[in-house]
């Protein structure tokens, strides 16, 4: 009888066509927000965000676009960066938010470094 029980409470949706809803997993790393230049000299540029709870590092890289070089990335923890030994020109800036394993949308900064 217990077997029957479990037969009817396993297989019984499937025959009724009810299928399981499985919801995509929402990201809870929010981008980094209100990213502010904070100085400027020679060959160097700074940046600082609101930093959040929610955060275990960021990651920070960026492209010049002269030449299109990408620059290896830097994990970082304060909220605060400064990209030194750049020649002048245009670049973008990103900054990534890391919570635990997961990744928050990429936030993009164009600025220019002085030489």
């Amino acid at each position: 009888m217990i077997k029957m029980i479990a037969f009817v409470v396993a297989f019984l949706p499937s025959v009724l066509g009810y299928q399981p809803v499985s919801e995509a997993p929402v990201c809870a790393c929010s981008a980094v927000v209100n990213v502010q230049k904070t100085g400027q000299g020679s060959g160097s540029i700074s940046f600082a965000w609101f930093s959040s709870s929610e955060a275990t590092q960021y990651k920070l890289w960026y492209v010049r676009q002269s030449d299109g070089y990408t620059s290896a990335p830097v994990f970082i923890m304060p909220s605060n960066h400064t990209f030194s030994g750049l020649a002048a020109g245009q670049y973008t800036f990103y900054f990534v938010k890391i919570c635990g394993g997961e990744a928050s949308d990429i936030t993009g900064i164009e600025d220019i470094v002085l030489g």
